[in-house]
């Protein structure tokens, strides 16, 4: 018997168990353990080699198990990559569907939504027209009848497609470099911390690099001034627009040298470090955003 029956046989054995745990794409099914012996984690191990065999076999989206999620609660030994070996995922559709930025930015007690199938959201088309589905099926060289439509995110699932290039190289920190030129230490880093003016536990949504007023500070990657101005605590800021969603913030500058549309190169001298604003020294405060969140930066000799 060929593999491809196997596989459609087993998977039929797997949803006969019981009817009812047959759920539609918005139904979110907890997931307790990853274990390999969990009755769940084989289902949707099962459910993602089928689904992968029909999306690039491009036979009919009905062959398709309908796309659901699991939801699993990261626990205190669980790290981004032995979560997708043991859930059968790979690095594009777990990022993907769980908006990561880095492996990094997963941490215990968050919950991460493991689907039946590969894939990943596309990130350019909102519209759930037909229009919109020809543009993503075009974009992913794959054919409109395997595409979902996400109401709660307003956005194309595409099965059995990766991420595109640039977007794994954000993912993996290899976009941004190090806006001192390690010519900074760190003294204060991402996270938790005690405010150094009311002493009260706080989240710090950046990381700060400490160093002599006056040091050049550089674009930490390609992109485009959005801003150049004094604002807040942050003092004298530049903000930067990349793309995919991405920005970074260079805060507390004492020299703006750049101006509001100017496009950057990375490694472009854009300011100079200072203590303005809410500062207790001469530092750089520098932030990655994606989407308006903030995240971890990362880059080489900062993970």
């Amino acid at each position: 018997m060929p593999s491809f029956q196997r596989h459609l046989i087993l998977l039929s054995a797997f949803i006969l168990i019981s009817l009812n745990e047959v759920h539609a794409v918005y139904d979110r099914l907890p997931l307790k353990s990853l274990e390999y012996s969990d009755t769940k984690i084989i289902r949707v191990r099962e459910e993602i080699k089928y689904n992968l065999q029909i999306s690039v076999s491009n036979l009919d989206q009905k062959d398709l198990v309908h796309l659901r999620f699991l939801v699993y609660k990261v626990g205190p030994k669980d790290t981004f990559f032995k979560i997708m070996a043991r859930t059968g995922m790979d690095l594009d559709t777990l990022s993907s569907v769980n908006e990561l930025a880095s492996p990094q930015d997963i941490y215990p007690g968050m919950e991460l939504l493991i689907p039946n199938m590969r894939g990943v959201y596309d990130s350019e088309e909102h519209s759930s027209d037909e229009s919109g589905r020809k543009k993503v099926a075009a974009r992913f060289r794959i054919s409109p009848k395997f595409l979902y439509y996400d109401d709660l995110r307003k956005s194309w699932f595409v099965p059995g497609r990766g991420l595109p290039k640039e977007e794994k190289n954000f993912f993996y920190g290899l976009v941004f470099s190090d806006p001192l030129a390690e010519e900074g230490r760190v003294s204060s880093k991402f996270g938790r911390r005690k405010d150094p003016f009311t002493k009260k536990d706080t989240f710090h949504g950046g990381i700060d690099l400490a160093a002599e007023e006056g040091t050049p500070v550089y674009a930490s990657a390609d992109g485009e001034v959005s801003f150049s101005g004094t604002r807040g605590g942050y003092g004298s800021l530049i903000v930067l627009k990349h793309g995919l969603g991405y920005e970074t913030k260079y805060g507390h500058l004492s020299k703006l040298l750049v101006s509001p549309g100017t496009k950057v190169k990375k490694g472009q001298l854009i300011g100079e470090v200072g203590m303005s604003g809410r500062a207790t020294g001469f530092h750089l405060h520098f932030e990655v955003l994606r989407n308006s969140l903030r995240q971890r930066p990362i880059f080489k000799g900062h993970v």
